[in-house]
């Protein structure tokens, strides 16, 4: 059970988090925080499955989030991993009015803020600001979605593992190495032999 205080913690570490894009006043702050709610999820659980109608926008305050997609035949394929100070969301499906291309899993205990896309929508009529706020969000995973299919199509596997690490140090050491090896598109055994490679310098 989350307690006041703790939900207090985890809106003013979203408040800093957007304060980054936008300078939010008291009264701005109050109407936006009102459409999150707090969460904790357990290591494991998952927050959604492909075919869901739940379209949410997901700060995480601490832990880490994965991002997957299920083949027809039942094959899992990460697309992104989120961790402490990220925002992630459905928008393509949201705005298209779709079920969730995607599911959610929580790799670690999980704490996180979350509110209804459409209710955050629907505060861009009441001010240019939280407008300008969305807008800012899309762009982020607009520029996520191409670094990543830039990355998929123009390098290879031991490029695309030695650009994650080196942007995401910390993260690489907390992802279980079968799920960083679905997201480079590559077997646990390639990323393996891959790694004994780097550390033997060849």
């Amino acid at each position: 059970m989350l307690t006041l205080d703790t939900t207090a913690t985890m809106q003013q570490q979203l408040r800093s988090a957007f304060s980054h894009w936008v300078d939010l006043s008291d009264s701005q702050w109050e109407r936006l925080s009102s459409v999150f709610s707090a969460r904790r999820t357990a290591a494991r659980e998952f927050v959604s499955q492909p075919g869901d109608n739940a379209h949410n926008l997901y700060f995480v305050v601490s832990g880490l989030l994965r991002f997957f997609y299920i083949s027809p035949d039942g094959k899992e394929t990460n697309k992104a991993f989120v961790a402490e100070n990220e925002f992630a969301g459905p928008l393509a499906s949201a705005a298209l009015g779709l079920p969730l291309y995607f599911g959610i899993q929580a790799l670690e205990n999980t704490e996180m803020l979350v509110a209804p896309l459409a209710d955050f929508s629907a505060l861009y009529g009441a001010d240019p600001l939280f407008e300008r706020l969305g807008r800012r969000l899309a762009e982020q995973q607009l520029v996520r979605k191409e670094l990543r299919m830039r990355s998929m199509l123009e390098k290879n596997a031991r490029e695309r593992y030695l650009d994650f690490v080196s942007l995401n140090p910390l993260l690489a050491e907390r992802i279980p190495q079968y799920h960083l090896a679905s997201y480079l598109g590559i077997t646990e055994v390639s990323l393996s032999r891959l790694k004994r490679g780097i550390e033997d310098g060849v």
